[in-house]
């Protein structure tokens, strides 16, 4: 089955970065009030490449398109774009649930994020993996 890859651009773009943002307030938040006390560095440290990579290489896409330059792809693969989706919402919401639980964790909130990079790691190369896939797969008419 295809769907049309513009929307799909949109809907992904749309979900990192409102995603991506919600994160991004959380960490502005706790660092404003001292969460991480003369640390926030180190919590910047591990959230910007946790989340910007991904974010950019969208942005990348939906510029290159914009201006016209973009590969020309009307229809894209159906199911490509929901294993891209899933992935993307699991890996934003493990992002999130590595801040939100950390004032329930027996370690501090910067251990935690540093130990998180073991299960983020991977799926961020999934995400990444399967965002570059979907955005130049060509879809055999």
């Amino acid at each position: 089955m295809q769907v049309r890859m513009a929307i799909c651009k949109r809907r992904l773009a749309t979900v990192w970065f409102v995603g991506g943002g919600i994160v991004f307030l959380i960490v502005i938040l706790q660092t404003v009030l001292g969460r991480f006390g003369d640390k926030a560095a180190t919590a910047w440290g591990w959230l910007l490449p946790s989340i910007m990579p991904t974010l950019s290489l969208i942005i990348g896409v939906l510029v290159t398109d914009a201006l016209g330059k973009g590969v020309e792809i009307a229809k894209g693969d159906s199911f490509l774009y929901k294993v891209t989706l899933g992935l993307s919402v699991a890996y934003l919401g493990a992002v999130l649930l590595t801040i939100l639980i950390a004032p329930f964790a027996p370690v501090t909130p910067l251990r935690l994020m540093e130990q998180s990079n073991l299960w983020l790691g991977p799926m961020q190369g999934l995400v990444a993996a399967s965002l570059g896939a979907f955005f130049i797969k060509r879809q055999e008419d």
